[in-house]
Parts: C-alpha cells; sequence; structure tokens
C-alpha cells in the first residue's frame, strides 16, 4: 500500500461535492480539500479514474502527490491537531 496527499480545487460546487465523497471513500479528510489516502495499487487506479472521469480538466485541478513513511511521520501541524496517521489503515472500497 502507498499513501497519497490528494488535494484539490474544483470550479463547480456540484462537482467539487463529488470528487469530496470520492476522496472519502479512499481516504481521510485533512483539511477541506485536503485528502490522505493509503491505497493499493488497484485502487489508486480506480480513485484516478473516478477522478479523471468527473472533473473537466480546463476548468478543475486536482494533486494527487505520493509520500514515503518517513515523510508521513516527520508531517507536522500547526494548529488544530491532524489525525494520527497510521501505517495500518486500511482502506476498504466496495
Amino acid at each position: 500500500m502507498e499513501s497519497y496527499l490528494v488535494c484539490y480545487d474544483i470550479a463547480d460546487a456540484k462537482r467539487l461535492r463529488k470528487v469530496a465523497r470520492i476522496c472519502e471513500d479512499f481516504g481521510y479528510r485533512q483539511q477541506l480539500s485536503v485528502f490522505l489516502m493509503r491505497v493499493g495499487t488497484t485502487q489508486y487506479v480506480r480513485l484516478r479514474s473516478r477522478l479523471y472521469d468527473l472533473i473537466h480538466p480546463e476548468e478543475d485541478q486536482v494533486l494527487i502527490i505520493p509520500l514515503t513513511d518517513s515523510n508521513l511521520q516527520r508531517m507536522e501541524t500547526l494548529g488544530r491537531p491532524a489525525e494520527e496517521y497510521d501505517k495500518n489503515d486500511v482502506v476498504i472500497v466496495i
């Protein structure tokens, strides 16, 4: 399983809600439009495909940033605390 930080900027409110729901299916919300995801290869392909099929590339942007375990362990939060990262977290998508 690999870890990713997914951030998005979606121009349309309806698409924005749909993108958020897709991200909630695969990971944990860290901020309003930022998710931490730990997924296998098949889940990653499914996530990327669902997002790509939904967004309008000329108006919207989704960033998918790969993270290493050492990056996650060094993650620093200022202000309101973030959920603790657990490398054993598993996301199941049906």
